[in-house]
């Protein structure tokens, strides 16, 4: 993969990662409203269920190109459409509040939701279709990427618990311009998987 692939797809691992979605509000919400202590089952049932969630959309990614190879120059404009939707989404949405979703700190209520995100879901298949498979086939060069894709969005949701409180009203202070950076970065990346 050339230097400007892995800017791309960089700039699009993070900022979808970092961006508001179910896994980064749920975690925000359940130490806003309990604490981290009691929020740690939560936590680990989202990086454990994330984790499980990108060795199926690896799989499932590596027996697409096997088995329907000609799928796979599709798949690209596939993942540009829906980066471009993820731009506009994030351009045009505005914070969610603390109190969006309470409840349970259990890890299966983390860990269920992973299977359930199509965020994530539709973030795995596009970094395998889009980004590691047109480069890399070997089983360990989509375990490397099973588990760099982990980090990413593990790292992303840790981010969000630490912040806290802090990154959720700074989010709703500076909503507009971070929502405008993070949707530029996203059509760049969606720009750069079919301009490559």
């Amino acid at each position: 993969m050339s230097a400007v692939m892995w800017v791309s797809f960089l700039s699009y691992a993070i900022t979808t990662t970092l961006s508001p979605g179910p896994n980064n509000i749920l975690v925000l919400n359940a130490i806003s409203n309990n604490g981290m202590k009691r929020s740690k089952q939560l936590i680990f049932g989202v990086y454990f269920g994330f984790f499980s969630v990108m060795v199926i959309c690896g799989m499932f990614s590596v027996v697409l190109a096997k088995y329907i190879p000609t799928a796979m120059p599709y798949m690209k404009y596939i993942g540009c459409a829906y980066i471009l939707w993820l731009a506009y989404y994030t351009a045009i949405s505005k914070p969610s509040s603390s109190d969006a979703e309470e409840g349970s700190t259990s890890f299966m209520r983390g860990f269920i939701l992973q299977f359930v995100n199509v965020k994530i879901i539709l973030w795995g298949i596009t970094i395998f279709t889009g980004y590691v498979l047109p480069y890399y086939s070997s089983f360990a060069a989509v375990a490397s990427f099973i588990v760099l894709a982990t980090i990413i969005g593990d790292g992303a949701t840790h981010l969000w618990a630490i912040a806290g409180v802090i990154l959720h009203k700074i989010i709703n202070k500076y909503w507009r311009p971070i929502n405008l950076m993070m949707a530029l970065l996203l059509v760049y990346s969606a720009l750069s998987l079919i301009l490559k």
